[in-house]
């Protein structure tokens, strides 16, 4: 079986995708973009802001935790020409450029959902990127698009998108991680391979018997089934 094969081909593999809505509970109607490549890597970063000392003689005091700002997520998108006859993206329908080639028009359309501010919320939409067992909701950061490829037009036919999204936790989630009245805080963890959810309960909370607060916290159908890469919340102890 060749490599469009398993793109294309009845055996397709599980596409990263990037839904986009309109409202911040990112319900109801939604476009999708489908990654024509999926990705090669994709990075996390996670960073914490501590308040500094003040004043004088103060440089030598001990950092005090201030927050901890959205999560970070790094990707790259790739259009190409001579593939996307077998490629399928939802949004592309959408393009009014008619003389746009069809690597333009699926960058135009990543800029109308994820980038320019939408008519009746005048701010970007609400994003969700899901991709095995993460599932992320985000927000554009930014991207940087470089067209590697011309036709005899000058048209592209080959673009690369490095793509910056930042986390955009939903309310009830957010309110879990800033809640720290409770003796104990939130956790943040990535599942690895082998993990099960009484065991990380075990490993953060010292008991594994939390695992169906933390299941009910994360919306999980099935917290036996656990995918490598996936984000979980633990919330604070009441």
């Amino acid at each position: 079986m060749s490599y469009l094969d398993n793109i294309f081909g009845n055996n397709k593999l599980t596409k990263l995708k990037i839904e986009s809505f309109a409202n911040k509970e990112r319900t109801g109607g939604k476009a999708t973009i489908f990654a024509q490549f999926n990705p090669e890597t994709l990075s996390q970063k996670f960073t914490t802001k501590y308040a500094k000392p003040q004043g004088i003689g103060k440089s030598g005091q001990e950092l005090k935790y201030s927050n901890n700002p959205p999560e970070e997520m790094k990707l790259k998108l790739i259009f190409d020409e001579y593939l996307l006859s077998d490629y399928h993206n939802i949004a592309i329908s959408a393009c009014n450029d008619i003389g746009a080639s069809n690597v333009k028009k699926q960058v135009i359309n990543f800029l109308k959902y994820t980038w320019i501010p939408a008519d009746i919320s005048h701010q970007p939409n609400y994003l969700k990127l899901i991709w095995g067992g993460i599932i992320f909701p985000c927000r554009l950061s930014s991207v940087d698009i470089k067209y590697t490829r011309f036709d005899r037009n000058g048209e592209p036919t080959s673009a690369e998108l490095d793509i910056v999204l930042l986390g955009d936790d939903e309310e009830k989630r957010r309110s879990l991680k800033d809640n720290f009245s409770s003796p104990d805080l939130t956790h943040l963890r990535v599942v690895r391979n082998g993990d099960t959810l009484p065991l990380l309960c075990q490993d953060i909370y010292g008991d594994s018997r939390y695992y169906p607060i933390v299941a009910q916290a994360n919306n999980l159908d099935d917290f036996r089934n656990l995918q490598p890469g996936q984000n979980l919340y633990f919330p604070p102890l009441t």
